[in-house]
């Protein structure tokens, strides 16, 4: 597991998407910033929150945002989150013909 990395985990009846923020803190559990949260199936974003797991309860995240979201709104969460490879590979495809997002934030490098 490394820092960046996207996964997914069950809190009761919702489900987290988050990217690793840190690891091995507090006998080697991980930290997730949480960004978004899926409650009775429907997805929900927000502003990084950071909680702790250990690392068996984290699950590779696989194509679960293709899946339920466009790519603009993928687009949207790589700019919220600074995540400059990931929002290079989704706009890859601009040239392809995929529209762009309507955020008009920047990608910091």
């Amino acid at each position: 597991m490394e820092i960046g990395e996207w996964k997914i985990a069950k809190i009761g009846d919702i489900i987290v998407i988050g990217y690793v923020s840190s690891i091995g803190y507090y006998d080697n559990q991980i930290e997730l910033a949480i960004v978004g949260r899926i409650i009775k199936g429907k997805m929900m974003w927000g502003s990084p929150t950071k909680l702790l797991f250990g690392e068996h309860r984290l699950k590779p995240i696989g194509t679960l945002l293709d899946d339920i979201q466009d790519k603009t709104a993928l687009i949207d969460l790589a700019l919220m989150t600074k995540d400059k490879e990931w929002f290079e590979g989704l706009t890859g495809g601009l040239k392809n013909g995929i529209p762009r997002s309507s955020n008009s934030a920047t990608m910091d490098t």
